[in-house]
């Protein structure tokens, strides 16, 4: 990795050799380092010392339970961002989930073979036909995809606090096959109630299994619902409440309300949202557009709201420049702008190319911007 100042601009450019190709289906060494990288990226945000040593003992098993990537990345950053709260990057060192060893079987439906299966247990048979299993199914839904652990622990390693995000499946997208080895499919909706009540009736296990764990039998607890987006969503879900359980507490006493929310533009509801800041985007838009007329360039925004306020922006801007020189002169008009546009707000802005994400710019509030182009 190259670092040097681009003086005119007081910017910083990072040559680094990210893989950013597109994710597999099988989950292999080149699939969990883009994972790995991503959400590297996102810590850094944050301002945690991260422990990178430590990998997460269900390490890939996200990429295997939620359906999309925007969903991936808010399930991580988000918790980390609640757990600031109760764990403070002054004093704490993140590390990667390291006590879940059997999450695998907890994703999974409870059976006499898996009495740790934390989704609703169905009688199927062998010979069942499909339509009749299909039917089961869809009554009773898969409601847990994930539980995502997060660890802080001292400057001796020791562990202080945890974080556990359970995501919740909005819409269970279900598949049988029939006698012939054919697959058939299809998808039931879960209304928010009944998400939140399952979510919550799997929080109380999950805390008492947690408990149940000589080493975190009296460390601190961050448990929050983080609610999934359909597939291919654009926009992430969201944590919509949480419990903080101190070193005393053996179960859950309350749940509080998470006021945060994703808002997409250019769209409707966005614009109703916060018009300054869709035509913010929009001119910024045009105003790169102008310099980079050779190059069809989209930008798209994701604004995360905190009880009606602006804390973060995620800009995706979609173009097919994949030259190191074009990315260079891209950070170099934009990077300034950025500044301009939004002078109050924490900006990270990721150039989307057909061959991946090739630069990444972080404009945090009162610094100047950050540049990471990707080889």
């Amino acid at each position: 990795m190259k670092k040097w100042m681009i003086a005119s601009l007081s910017l910083v450019i990072l040559i680094s050799g990210c893989n950013n190709t597109k994710p597999q289906e099988v989950i292999d060494e080149e699939t969990l380092e883009k994972q790995n990288s991503a959400a590297s990226e996102a810590r850094e945000y944050l301002n945690y010392n991260v422990n990178k040593e430590k990998k997460s003992v269900n390490r890939g098993l996200i990429t295997m339970t939620i359906n999309n990537r925007a969903d991936m990345d808010e399930i991580e950053t988000g918790l980390m961002s609640l757990s600031t709260e109760h764990f403070s990057p002054e004093k704490y060192v993140y590390e990667e989930g390291q006590y879940l060893e059997d999450l695998d079987l907890w994703l999974r439906r409870e059976s006499e073979s898996n009495e740790l299966g934390l989704n609703p247990a169905i009688e199927v048979s062998e010979n069942m036909d499909w339509k009749k299993r299909m039917e089961i199914e869809k009554k009773n839904p898969m409601y847990l995809a994930y539980v995502h652990e997060q660890n802080f622990v001292d400057s001796k390693g020791k562990i202080q606090g945890i974080s556990l995000g359970l995501a919740m499946n909005s819409i269970d997208y279900i598949r049988v096959k029939d006698a012939n080895s054919l697959m058939h499919f299809d998808e039931v909706k879960i209304d928010d109630k009944t998400l939140e009540e399952y979510g919550k009736k799997a929080a109380k296990i999950i805390v008492s299994r947690v408990r149940g764990n000589k080493e975190l039998k009296n460390v601190p607890i961050l448990i929050s619902i983080f609610k999934l987006q359909p597939l291919n969503s654009v926009i992430p879900g969201n944590y919509f409440t949480s419990s903080f359980l101190d070193e005393n507490d053996k179960g859950i006493k309350k749940w509080q309300d998470v006021s945060e929310n994703y808002f997409y533009f250019p769209s409707n509801a966005g614009e109703e949202k916060d018009r300054d800041l869709h035509n913010r985007i929009r001119d910024l838009e045009d105003y790169v557009s102008k310099y980079f007329s050779h190059q069809d360039i989209e930008f798209v925004g994701k604004g995360l709201y905190k009880k009606d306020n602006l804390n973060k922006l995620v800009i995706d801007v979609h173009t097919g420049m994949v030259k190191e020189s074009e990315l260079i002169g891209f950070s170099q008009a934009i990077g300034p702008e950025i500044v301009d546009y939004f002078p109050h707000t924490p900006v990270y802005l990721y150039v989307k190319t057909p061959k991946g994400i090739k630069a990444t710019i972080v404009k945090e509030v009162d610094q100047e911007p950050f540049v990471q182009i990707h080889e």
